[in-house]
């Protein structure tokens, strides 16, 4: 074994183990807004998964394409958590645009 399949597996193990104190966090919350906050940490695990692929195969097809996948995963995570929290907020108190009419109407009374 060489040191780069040693690191190659301290990041797959790593990334799995992530992706599972992920899954533990998500069923362990109650509300979806607590939930959110562990669905980012899913797109960390998967990076270092990419990471360890892209170790152990090299600069190939199969490892350029799971470095990608990663940090793809990476960049649109918070995008994704974002909306879905917006659209919760939307849909459990209204928009908050409302709120603001609202109040410059009762300033002005």
């Amino acid at each position: 074994m060489t040191i780069r399949h040693v690191v190659a597996m301290v990041l797959l193990v790593s990334g799995v183990a992530l992706q599972l104190l992920s899954v533990i966090g998500v069923t362990a919350m109650r509300d979806v807004f607590d939930r959110l906050h562990y669905v980012g940490l899913t797109s960390f695990g998967t990076l270092l998964i990419g990471t360890a692929i892209l170790l152990q195969q090299g600069f190939s097809l199969i490892g350029d394409k799971s470095l990608a996948i990663g940090l793809l995963l990476v960049m649109l995570s918070p995008v994704l958590v974002h909306s879905t929290a917006r659209s919760l907020r939307i849909r459990e108190r209204g928009d908050w645009r409302e709120g603001i009419e609202r109040e410059r109407e009762e300033a002005q009374q």
